[in-house]
């Protein structure tokens, strides 16, 4: 200690300027500079290094702690030709500014889409939204929601009506930080959606009840048609309905539904319309369910028709969640049970005459039957269908039935014999009939 006070007062005295040394040394030990920083203490000998270091050392930094069993060790000037012997732990010097990670490009797998890209949910009449503005708690929480009305606006405090229409949400905070900048320094306001209204979506095509309906996002409240609006009300929405959500609530579609081509037409604020391509027929084959996009309020669903489906596409479309549970046949003629049966969809002919009760025993014509199928455009075709009950589904003996096909199962031989003889002596029974009165009649006289 004497000898370091000893150092210190000749330091002084040969006026060695030690505080601004000891910045300098700071600053070198911060950035690593230790060449630097060994070529400044060496003429200054260690008292000078001591006070630098203590000098330096700066409040609420940790000080390296040296361990009490190893002495210091004095500085040594190196000679010119004297290399630095290396350090048995070499020190790695730390950079000066932070190591920033390399990006990594790492190729991405391509998913099939439909080429759409979901946009944002825009506001619109019915819309309960809620407000919350940053270091404003009388206009957030509670305070701050409101209902957009039927003029697609809402009634704020201090700036009055403000028109919300058609506006994504977070639009719809810009707009709001604008009309508030006056009333509030650097307003911040986040747009948050409570309840969302219901959509009206028009659903036309090939489905079995195509027309308009009010579908709610509520997941639970999908079935309510047009007039019944008013039951659709609910907590926040669990999700946007989707387009076999829609179809479900339109009774399904029909056998010849294409469903390569559907469409969803898509009106836009600026009056425009987009058309989204979507292709359900993919979602069934080979699942991709980013096919099955959400609809949005005013959208139109098309189901165009096909001309011929196959008997691949009429299983697999009739085996759908979003075709009919049930269609109705009507079976005629000698069977059991003639008359209207409800059948699944794409059922075949031979299922749907075990359903009547099959044929009746001694009267059938069990060689073929007659098959009547109405068209979408009103024409009716009549085919006669040969009978095969170990055929599989097939065209040519065991098509698939359609909603209201007509099956009439004729009389055989025997029986059409039996019931032209019974229409003719039918006739000559009566006439005796009457002889057998008068007869009667006279025996009672007598």
């Amino acid at each position: 200690m004497r000898a370091t006070v000893k150092h210190i007062q000749k330091a002084q005295f040969y006026k060695i300027p030690i505080i601004p040394m000891a910045l300098e040394y700071q600053r070198l030990v911060i950035t690593c500079d230790f060449n630097r920083l060994r070529q400044t203490l060496q003429p200054l000998g260690l008292a000078a290094a001591i006070v630098a270091a203590t000098l330096g050392a700066t409040p609420g930094q940790a000080q390296t702690p040296v361990a009490p069993s190893t002495p210091p060790i004095p500085s040594v000037s190196p000679s010119p030709s004297a290399s630095p012997a290396p350090s048995a732990n070499p020190v790695t010097p730390r950079p000066a500014t932070p190591l920033t990670p390399s990006r990594l490009d790492v190729p991405r797998t391509q998913v099939p889409t439909t080429g759409y890209q979901e946009e944002e949910y825009r506001l619109g009449a019915g819309d309960q939204i809620g407000l919350n503005v940053f270091d404003v708690p009388e206009l957030s929480g509670a305070q701050g929601q409101y209902v957009v009305l039927i003029d697609g606006s809402v009634n704020l405090p201090w700036v009055g009506k403000l028109k919300l229409q058609g506006l994504t949400l977070s639009a719809a905070s810009d707009r709001l930080e604008e009309a508030y900048a006056p009333y509030v320094r650097n307003p911040i306001i986040t747009v948050n959606l409570l309840t969302a209204r219901t959509l009206r979506v028009n659903v036309v095509g090939a489905v079995k009840r195509p027309g308009p309906y009010i579908i709610s996002p509520q997941g639970q409240t999908n079935q309510i048609l047009v007039g019944d609006a008013a039951v659709a009300g609910g907590s926040v929405a669990s999700q946007w309905p989707t387009v076999t959500q829609a179809l479900q609530q339109a009774g399904g579609i029909t056998q010849l539904a294409n469903l390569r081509e559907v469409q969803v037409n898509r009106p836009q604020p600026d009056g425009s319309q987009q058309t989204i391509k979507v292709n359900l027929w993919e979602l069934l084959r080979s699942g991709q369910i980013q096919q099955d996009i959400a609809l949005r309020d005013r959208d139109t669903l098309l189901v165009p028709q096909s001309a011929f489906v196959s008997a691949e596409e009429a299983l697999l479309n009739g085996s759908s969640s979003f075709a009919p549970a049930t269609i109705l046949v009507n079976v005629v003629g000698e069977v059991k049970a003639p008359g209207t049966v409800e059948v699944a969809p794409n059922t075949s002919l031979n299922q749907a005459l075990l359903t009547a009760g099959g044929f009746e025993s001694a009267r059938a014509r069990r060689k073929d039957v007659i098959l009547i199928r109405l068209n979408s455009d009103g024409s009716a075709v009549r085919r006669t269908i040969p009978i095969d009950l170990t055929a599989g589904i097939n065209e040519e003996t065991n098509p698939s039935l359609r909603e209201f096909d007509t099956i009439v199962v004729g009389r055989s031989g025997i029986a059409q014999t039996g019931d032209t003889l019974d229409n003719f002596f039918r006739p000559l029974g009566n006439i005796f009939g009457i002889f057998n009165v008068f007869d009667d009649l006279f025996n009672n006289n007598n």
